[in-house]
């Protein structure tokens, strides 16, 4: 029974992880110009505070820095400067 718990908060947990970072690659993917396919942003180093959310979104295009306010809709990404 026990383990059987265990596994359950384990696999939700999992989920929901995969979950936020499917998000968070719609996300990248709505805000950078020309829209890329969201499967094919990769995103990384996720820093998730009370009213902000930052990360790094990759595409073959370039890196990104992007941000969400906590009540916002449409995230902001901002190319670097430099990258491919």
């Amino acid at each position: 029974m026990r383990a059987t718990l265990v596994s359950l908060v384990l696999v939700s947990t999992a989920l929901g992880c995969a979950s936020a970072a499917m998000n968070l690659q719609r996300a990248s993917a709505r805000a950078i110009l020309p829209t890329p396919n969201p499967d094919s942003v990769a995103v990384s180093d996720v820093h998730r505070g009370v009213l902000i959310a930052r990360w790094i979104a990759t595409t073959r295009t370039g890196v990104y820095d992007c941000t969400i306010e906590a009540n916002e809709h449409v995230a902001i990404c901002a190319k670097r400067e430099g990258q491919r």
